[in-house]
């Protein structure tokens, strides 16, 4: 089992932490990143260095590969012969993989010249290997799944996420968001998790201007945060996380864009600020009101992936931002009255629950622990 950039977190984190506790299968984690196995060991958990001898033993005997993006996740070189299950991180509000039809991703999945596909397959070799298993928590996700990684819909398990069952089955004792109320004397926890840009990925990091930068004075969100008694969480994206550096410094901001997820927080924040990310479907669960902050609308659309054409006409989670100063009234406004979400926006949240979740009620574990147990 493995993550992202070699992170402990997302859908196969969870999995991991149930399958620790239930003993349905030997379990074992798999990561580049020689911390995240420290921290692993320490805490009793079975976990090994992906280049270690029996990292590399694993890796080629292991019977599944779970993860949560492509089989490098755990070893994309060993993956032979082991079933695949993607367990993925995201919910596809933006075009994924083979669907993608525009922007700088395009070429690594329809490669046109001789040279694009010398690159897609020997750079993105892994890209185009198909999982055995996906989940999916709705009808609609299952179909777009199926057509982005090119498998048949009888090969996805319906059911909710691990990410999003885990709080469900463990509680938490202790809430991190409270925690964080009491020690910075804030009555109200807020999230900003912007999407990442992959327009970025064709430019040069260092002349790449940080968007962030350009469209909010953090002094003056700083000074906001303060008056009205709330925290701000800042989260990026792994792939920009970077850009966060220039930021975290101003009081009541606090940069967590090193966390490996936010999944043990989302159930407590007061308030999601996001923009075009997929997150928000997660936090239609939640008792949290959201705001959807685009600042840079055009150039998105014009620069990175086109979302789904059923995403156009979606009904809104919550209110649309494109202004800072609009941004600032929204959370001073938020500060006086916390419940100021509109009962359209409520209406609109069942309706995308139902589209997004149909299945939410069919736990991930139960699903995954019946794969596992009689193969």
């Amino acid at each position: 089992m493995g993550s992202y950039k070699n992170k402990f977190a997302d859908n196969s984190k969870y999995l991991y932490l149930h399958w620790q506790q239930a003993k349905t299968i030997r379990s074992i984690w798999i990561s580049g990143d020689k911390d995240v196995i420290a921290q692993l060991t320490i805490q009793g958990y079975e976990a090994y260095y992906r280049w270690s001898i029996k990292g590399i033993f694993h890796a080629l005997t292991a019977k599944y590969y779970v993860y949560n993006s492509y089989i490098g996740d755990v070893n994309q070189y060993f993956a032979k012969g082991a079933v695949k299950i993607n367990l993925w991180h995201g919910s596809p509000l933006k075009r994924i993989e083979y669907d993608i039809n525009n922007g700088p991703l395009f070429s690594i999945y329809h490669p046109q010249s001789l040279h694009q596909k010398f690159v897609s397959l020997t750079q993105y070799h892994q890209q185009r290997i198909a999982p055995d298993y996906m989940i999916a928590p709705s009808d609609l996700v299952s179909a777009l799944f199926a057509t982005a990684f090119h498998i048949s819909e009888h090969h996805m398990l319906l059911s909710g996420n691990p990410r999003t069952d885990f709080y469900q089955r463990y509680p938490k004792s202790t809430s991190i968001i409270q925690t964080l109320k009491q020690n910075n004397n804030v009555s109200q926890v807020l999230l900003y998790a912007p999407s990442w840009r992959d327009s970025g990925i064709a430019s040069d990091r260092e002349a790449h201007t940080n968007p962030y930068l350009q469209a909010i004075n953090f002094e003056s969100l700083s000074e906001a945060l303060v008056y009205n008694k709330q925290l701000l969480l800042l989260r990026l994206h792994p792939n920009e996380a970077d850009l966060a550096n220039d930021i975290s410094h101003y009081p009541n901001i606090i940069n967590i864009s090193d966390w490996q997820d936010t999944y043990e927080i989302i159930n407590d924040v007061d308030l999601l600020i996001t923009d075009y990310s997929s997150l928000y479907i997660d936090m239609l669960q939640t008792r949290a009101d959201i705001v959807f902050f685009q600042f840079d609308h055009r150039e998105y659309q014009a620069d990175s992936r086109q979302c789904y054409p059923y995403a156009e006409s979606l009904p809104m989670a919550g209110e649309v931002i494109f202004e800072f100063d609009v941004l600032l009234k929204y959370l001073h406004t938020m500060g006086e009255s916390p419940n100021i979400a509109s009962l359209t926006h409520k209406k609109n949240r069942a309706e995308l629950t139902q589209l997004y979740w149909q299945y939410q009620h069919i736990e991930s574990f139960t699903v995954l622990d019946n794969l596992v147990s009689q193969s």
